[in-house]
């Protein structure tokens, strides 16, 4: 069997652009759900699937959730015969299409068990870990099942691993749509009249979903449209970036920078600090240009250079707004209340011998004194160096503003006094404030980060001008 657009499967249903009721109210009833995931790129109908939902994915890829919508009860044949054509297209294209949807009014008596046994293992199974002893019995009792019902162990393996099932019935979609808006777009407030307006926006744009692609901001203008003056309900409504590789999944923007804290920092090379800095970038780039929305919603918890790295992906000159969540407070870039300074105690090295080098010492409560010197002795030799320290934590976002500010117009002053090419920046204290003052790094040059990594500063990766 071929896969493509091309392919009768794909393309009868959009030459008719007939009997599309039931998929157009299932896809109307779920964009809501769809809006509220932070990865959620466009949406099509008749390509290879009957609808396909397409998120954001690593290296500026697109990754495909096929469903198969079907106005009837499913018997057996038909059953697997859609699990087969979803297996087909998993191994065409596994990097493209990750993950299947088969929804239906119902299941007979002879699929039905093996749904509920599903249900099961991804309901209550949520509680034991993968590689648990009791949930590998029962994923081996559901292929034995399959078994006897003359299913081959790679068809059911594969609808186990790849496939979720639903039952739907599209009679009160209209309706549902008002608690579908209400339950999933939490940030704004609509009226029911404005609730149909939306709706039928929503379903203009479904109609011609099976010509080309549904795109977010598409739908996100009309939401401002109706919110009119009250858009930046929707507008400032932060996107949340995880940056945990354990929270990976095909709904969501992640950002690994997890993997750069702790013991396996050791390990990372300049290759690894480049494709963390390039993820980043392309996650901002599609942010960008899927969405109005440009608040972020981040976890500062991160090593110095990575919190930096991000919040200068995420830079003020791009109009991207940072809040920043760390121990039990949020810094918002958009907040301008500053606390009175000074925060830092600025001090000056004069360079010996130019050469458009230089480096900045940031630290609170403790100095890096001695540390700086181990490992770095040829980085610093000859060349400027402007230290910034404070006696002060930071015990309010007005003092952070106040010691984001302090740093940035330090950092710009340096550069310019010295004509630098590049500061070789090094960072003790919260990763909050590296993090945001990445933010603002524009105006100044070449910044070259460390880390602190098993008793030395090792450098870990340049950020452009």
């Amino acid at each position: 069997m071929t896969v493509g657009l091309l392919e009768k499967e794909s393309t009868g249903g959009a030459i008719a652009r007939v009997g599309f009721e039931y998929q157009d109210a299932y896809v109307l009833q779920n964009l809501p759900k769809w809006l509220s995931q932070s990865a959620f790129s466009h949406v099509v109908s008749e390509a290879v699937g009957d609808v396909e939902v397409c998120y954001y994915g690593p290296n500026g890829g697109v990754r495909h959730l096929m469903l198969e919508a079907k106005n009837h009860e499913l018997n057996s044949t038909c059953f697997w015969e859609e699990i087969q054509r979803f297996k087909t297209v998993y191994e065409s294209a596994p990097l493209e299409f990750v993950r299947f949807g088969l929804v239906c009014r119902g299941y007979n008596s002879k699929t039905s068990p093996f749904v509920a046994m599903l249900k099961r293992l991804r309901g209550v199974g949520k509680a034991y870990q993968r590689d648990s002893v009791i949930l590998l019995h029962d994923q081996a009792e559901v292929i034995k099942w399959a078994a006897k019902q003359d299913v081959e162990a790679d068809l059911a393996r594969f609808a186990l691993l790849h496939v979720d099932f639903e039952t739907y019935s599209s009679e009160s979609a209209d309706s549902a749509f008002l608690g579908e808006v209400e339950r999933y777009l939490t940030s704004i407030d609509l009226s029911g009249r404005k609730v149909a307006c939306l709706r039928d926006l929503f379903k203009a744009h479904i109609a011609r979903s099976s010509f080309g692609p549904v795109f977010r901001n598409e739908l996100e203008s009309d939401i401002c449209s109706v919110l009119a003056d009250k858009h930046r309900d929707w507008t400032c409504t932060p996107t949340r970036i995880h940056l945990s590789s354990s929270a990976a999944t095909l709904h969501q923007l992640m950002l690994p920078a997890s993997d750069f804290v702790g013991p396996g920092r050791s390990t990372k090379n300049a290759a690894d600090w480049q494709q963390l800095s390039t993820a980043a970038l392309d996650v901002a780039d599609f942010l960008c240009k899927s969405t109005e929305r440009r608040t972020v919603l981040l976890d500062g918890r991160q090593g110095m250079s990575a919190a930096c790295l991000l919040g200068h992906a995420l830079r003020a000159t791009k109009q991207f707004v940072l809040h920043v969540e760390h121990n039990g407070a949020v810094y918002r870039t958009d907040v301008y209340d500053q606390a009175s300074g000074p925060f830092f105690y600025e001090s000056l090295r004069q360079s010996s011998t130019p050469n458009g080098h230089g480096a900045a010492v940031i630290a609170f409560t403790t100095d890096v004194g001695s540390d700086l010197q181990i490992g770095n002795q040829n980085v610093l030799e000859g060349i400027p160096v402007l230290s910034l320290e404070s006696g002060r934590a930071v015990s309010s976002p007005a003092e952070m503003a106040l010691a984001v500010n302090e740093a940035k117009a330090a950092l710009v002053k340096f550069r310019s006094e010295n004509q630098l090419d590049v500061i070789h920046l090094f960072i003790k204290g919260p990763s909050a404030f590296s993090m945001l003052l990445g933010h603002r790094l524009n105006g100044v040059c070449q910044v070259q980060l460390y880390d602190w990594v098993d008793g030395q500063y090792r450098s870990t990766v340049r950020l452009d001008a």
